[in-house]
């Protein structure tokens, strides 16, 4: 296996269980011991460095199946379209819908229906990333098997 696969594979399968941790566990633990209000502050501090430690991970993913198709040697053209997936998701979940949910958080109105709603669609990308990170995963070791 060529480093630049081997990082790929590696960058990738860290990210998805830092997702796999902090969603099955760390978050569910917060609400569990602490009350709401600091359950909730706890997750929005950890929230964006969830996602930018994910980010710099599929970054580094990126670097390894890009290198790999300037090589002319492979194609792991799914890779990447996986990886931009991912990264576009994480993007748009850090810089749209945090603070977006932030936002509804602090209205003096509360509207309890509309952050359930972008909190619904937060959790069904952070699912839908962690699938095409497996994915990924999968279709990266498969690929040149001899």
């Amino acid at each position: 296996m060529n480093f630049l696969k081997l990082l790929t594979i590696v960058s990738i399968s860290i990210w998805l269980g830092s997702m796999a941790f902090f969603s099955g566990f760390v978050a569910p633990a917060a609400f569990s011991v602490l009350d709401r209000e600091s359950a909730g502050r706890l997750v929005r501090t950890v929230f964006p460095r969830y996602y930018l430690f994910g980010i710099g991970l599929g970054t580094l993913g990126l670097v390894g199946v890009v290198g790999r198709l300037l090589s002319g040697r492979e194609s792991p053209w799914s890779a990447l379209v996986l990886l931009l997936l991912m990264l576009g998701m994480s993007g748009f979940a850090m810089f749209v819908l945090l603070p977006q949910l932030e936002a509804l958080r602090q209205a003096p109105t509360g509207q309890p229906l509309a952050f359930a709603r972008l909190h619904f669609f937060s959790v069904a990308l952070n699912v839908t990333t962690m699938l095409a990170g497996l994915a990924l995963v999968f279709v990266e070791g498969l690929r040149d098997r001899p």
